[in-house]
């Protein structure tokens, strides 16, 4: 027996310890990179998430907040056009005469007040949209929510856009059926609806930022 352990001593002391041991570190030190530079990346992307949602909600609520004054005109440029219902010298040959009296009257005016509501939801809106169109290299959890919520608040502002356009325009020929259909569809406009649909929109969205957050950071 210790003819045995007298062999393995000496086999053992004849082993370059100083090699070995400089071998086992050099691994230690290449695991230990690897899974350093897994964590980071992992750390890097997680960043790059949150830095993203923080972009996007900062820009859809300041979207928001400015469609609060072109959504409440929407329903003034309602009150004006039902204010000129009834009135003797409207031409009812045309149809929502109502409406071409108002326009003819006011339109220019009101346009040009509603123009300028919506002036600086353009600035949140283009940012919106390309954030949109960034996000889908993150691969979020139900990403086509953020994108279909984003399109319903964001086309809010093009209906209300429509509307500006079809009351600033006085001079259309308003017996021609295509002008009398963009009209119709301009002047249902209604602004409640408009608030309904943003406030809807606005809460799947936040549901969307605080599901990835969690699915981020559990």
């Amino acid at each position: 027996m210790d003819g045995f352990v007298n062999e393995t001593v000496t086999y053992l002391s004849s082993w370059n310890w100083a090699e070995i041991i400089k071998a086992i570190v050099s691994i230690w030190v290449a695991v230990v990179a690897t899974l350093a530079l897994r964590t980071w990346k992992r750390q890097a992307k997680a960043q790059k998430q949150t830095d993203f949602m923080d972009d996007i909600t900062e820009s859809v609520h300041e979207f928001i907040d400015l469609m609060a004054a072109p959504t409440q005109m929407v329903g003034y440029v309602k009150i004006g056009i039902e204010s000129h219902a009834g009135l003797p010298e409207l031409d009812q040959t045309l149809k929502n005469p109502e409406a071409v009296a108002y326009i003819q009257r006011r339109g220019q005016e009101d346009a040009k007040r509603l123009h300028e509501y919506l002036r600086p939801c353009t600035r949140p809106l283009s940012r919106i949209r390309s954030l949109v169109a960034k996000g889908q290299v993150f691969r979020f959890k139900d990403y086509n929510e953020c994108q279909k919520t984003c399109a319903m608040i964001t086309w809010q502002y093009d209906r209300i856009q429509v509307l500006c356009s079809i009351i600033g325009s006085g001079s259309l020929n308003w017996t021609n059926p295509k002008v009398q259909e963009a009209l119709a569809r301009a002047i249902s406009l209604d602004s409640n609806d408009v608030e309904k649909q943003i406030k809807e929109q606005y809460v799947t969205f936040l549901t969307f930022i605080r599901d990835n957050y969690q699915a981020i950071y559990k």
